[in-house]
């Protein structure tokens, strides 16, 4: 009866009595959605527990996935400390992300106002929504815990519970999952900051579909004021490009969990406005339009190239993005891989996967080539991946000539291995490699790839992704079988192209 005994206070009581100890070096958050005031949000949270005298408290400037400041802290006011017994503790905004709180080892409580970011996609704005929230009292939340929840610089990386208070028929969708505490209260765990930041949450009366895609959960949740039964239409479309993707990617998907959350705006006038923001597990789509008939398309583009996301950064990524500082972050100078390579598998998918005809295919390179032109093609992309935040105005081309140096390095490493290897295979060799949980140093990616492969891809690297040599389209296109028309910017299959060319293009687009 003894032994009985012990093993219940081992089983049982032990771990509420670790969790107990372990919860005081937590964040303890609560966020009230329920009662709002002036079209704000109330946060509150328990600092962990420390013996520090002060405390740099931060809002993020910047996410990852964005380029240009944000300012996330300019939504916040009424920020106030207090101790156990109700009484205030000294605090200093320092600038629009950060506070300076005094006597921080005594402070009980922190509490803030926040303020939505956007209240509506119908208003012009040159910043992107998808990355801050929006708050439709007893309607819609479209929450990035970047604008609500911050950090103290002194205590990183340490686990947050949030303990958020809601309507009663509201559902949290997110690749986070959450625990029904009560009818109006929902608590989440993040294992530390950008976990949570990684994970947005849509607060709505649900509209949501589950797909299994092999071992994958996929989470396709829908919210629009007027139509209510959405999301099964959305899932059917993002069904058939998860599936031709788990095939691209060698038949798995590099995720466990993902969610879709998507919000529709109607609108009366013509037009269509979108905006998304990948996540590791998740892509938060924003859309207004006239017409519903527009968002399937819209939505299949968009997934796509979200989705691919999950090979990089998530699973491939630089020291910069694994540590990533959110107030003064530093860059990494491959963008050309998270931007350029994830476009280029969207493009190359669809043709190696038989989803659009080659002639589908060539357009899309022509709509590429087209925008391209756009912008400064002489300058070298490692520098503007450095330089992102300063220069926002070469930043689009990471998605253009980004995914033509993506087919260029594809097309070289199948003409050097005779077809048994491409960027799908580098890809796979990476994320074997480095994975989620390890980062590659940002000065050493481009000879680990070349120690991976062959001596001439160093060459590569160095002339058009480092250097500023022209992009070789045309050479590398004809190598398998087409032809790109320089001065008018078409691209058009060679009428007789010889046994060498086809045998690249059949390992290349399997055509």
């Amino acid at each position: 009866m003894n032994t009985l005994i012990k093993l219940f206070f081992v089983i049982i009581i032990l771990p509420k009595v670790m969790f107990a100890q372990t919860s005081k070096k937590n964040y303890e958050y609560n966020i009230d959605l329920l009662h709002m005031s002036n079209d704000e949000v109330r946060v509150s949270f328990s600092p962990p527990k420390n013996n520090l005298k002060q405390g740099k408290f931060v809002i993020p400037k910047l996410v990852p996935g964005f380029y240009q400041a944000m300012n996330f802290g300019q939504y916040v006011s009424d920020f106030t400390a207090i101790d156990k017994n109700g009484k205030k503790i000294m605090t200093e905004r320092l600038d629009k992300n950060s506070w300076m709180v005094y006597d921080l080892s005594r402070v009980k409580k922190i509490s803030y106002q926040v303020a939505d970011g956007w209240d509506s996609l119908e208003k012009e704005s040159n910043e992107a929504r998808s990355a801050g929230s929006m708050f439709i009292k007893d309607s819609v939340f479209v929450i990035n815990y970047n604008s609500l929840v911050g950090y103290f610089e002194e205590m990183k990386d340490i686990p947050y519970q949030i303990t958020i208070t809601k309507n009663k028929d509201f559902y949290a969708s997110s690749a986070l999952d959450y625990k029904q505490k009560n009818k109006i209260t929902d608590m989440v765990w993040a294992k530390d900051y950008r976990e949570l930041v990684d994970s947005p949450v849509l607060y709505s009366v649900p509209d949501t579909t589950w797909l299994k895609i092999g071992h994958t959960k996929v989470l396709v949740s829908f919210y629009n004021k007027k139509e209510r039964n959405y999301s099964k239409t959305i899932a059917h479309e993002i069904e058939n490009i998860l599936k031709n993707q788990q095939a691209y990617l060698g038949g798995t998907l590099p995720v466990n969990k993902y969610a879709f959350l998507i919000y529709y705006e109607s609108s009366n006038e013509n037009g269509f406005l979108g905006d998304g923001l990948e996540h590791s597990h998740s892509t938060v789509c924003l859309y207004r339009s006239g017409s519903m008939k527009f968002l399937p398309n819209a939505l299949n583009r968009v997934a796509s190239h979200e989705f691919f996301h999950v090979v990089t950064p998530l699973n491939i990524h630089s020291g910069e993005i694994q540590h990533y500082d959110f107030l003064n972050p530093v860059m990494s100078k491959h963008l050309w891989l998270y931007e350029g390579m994830t476009e280029y598998a969207t493009i190359h998918m669809p043709i190696k996967q038989k989803m659009i005809s080659l002639e589908d295919f060539e357009k899309s390179l022509e709509e590429k080539i087209r925008g391209m032109k756009a912008f400064d093609n002489t300058l070298s992309f490692t520098e503007i991946s450095k330089k992102s935040m300063e220069r926002q105005d070469q930043y689009m081309n990471f998605y253009l000539k980004g995914a033509l140096l993506g087919l260029c390095l594809d097309i070289r490493l199948r003409e050097l291995s005779n077809g048994k290897i491409g960027t799908q295979d580098l890809m796979q060799m990476l994320m074997k490699k480095y994975g989620a949980g390890k980062y590659f140093n940002d000065d050493d990616l481009f000879d680990e790839i070349t120690k991976m492969t062959f001596p001439e891809i160093r060459t590569f690297f160095r002339d058009y992704i480092e250097g500023t040599q022209p992009i070789p389209l045309k050479e590398y296109l004809e190598k398998a079988g087409f032809n790109y028309d320089e001065a008018t910017g078409k691209v058009t299959s060679l009428p007789n192209p010889d046994a060498k060319q086809m045998v690249l293009r059949k390992a290349w687009i399997n055509q």
